[in-house]
């Protein structure tokens, strides 16, 4: 299978393509293998080379959108630790580039399962203490919960706010509530 990377890459591709398609008619988790494979164009066999079932395709376009926002904003975490505008602004653009897909994987069905993941990898990669108290993981949820929630209703309706004034309120939640909450300065 990886004799021939732009091909193994391109049928990977076809069959994440498909199941996007049908998600957008369709729950997530009502999706059958057959679906896929007849809407990429391959069979059966071919699908289970790639992806065991239909979770493993989620997963693996979950790790897509988390690994390549893992990619811009850890350096801008590195470079700035205060997570100014900039920050901010990258993690939207990050976003309306991976809108179709990410208004699917924040789905109401999803999104819980998806915003725990992508914790827990920001934690690894932060290099975050695993054994965080009982206090800093419920804030962390509330925060995260809350922002992927209004990043989903800025793509779903970018006519009622404009991206600035989500940035704003962003920035104002994350400076004024999470790390004074996250250091019991609240």
């Amino acid at each position: 299978m990886n004799k021939q990377p732009e091909k193994t890459d391109a049928t990977r591709e076809a069959f994440i393509t498909a199941f996007f398609r049908l998600a957008e008619i369709k729950n997530i988790y009502k999706i059958t293998i057959k679906e896929i494979t007849n809407l990429a164009g391959y069979n059966r066999t071919t699908f289970y080379r790639y992806f065991e079932d239909v979770f493993e395709l989620i997963e693996y376009a979950e790790d897509q959108f988390i690994d390549g926002i893992l990619s811009v904003l850890l350096p801008q975490v590195l470079l700035s630790p205060t997570l100014d505008d900039r920050f901010f602004q990258i993690i939207l653009e990050h976003f309306y580039d991976s809108k179709e897909r990410l208004v699917i994987i924040l789905s109401e069905a999803n999104r819980a399962s998806f915003i725990r993941r992508l914790q827990q990898r920001l934690q690894e990669s932060l290099n975050a203490p695993e054994d965080a108290s009982a206090h800093n993981r419920v804030i962390m949820d509330i925060y995260f919960n809350g922002i992927f929630s209004a990043i989903i209703h800025q793509l779903q309706y970018p006519q009622e706010m404009s991206d600035e004034e989500l940035l704003m309120i962003i920035r104002e939640l994350f400076t004024k509530w999470y790390w004074p909450a996250l250091s019991n300065k609240i």
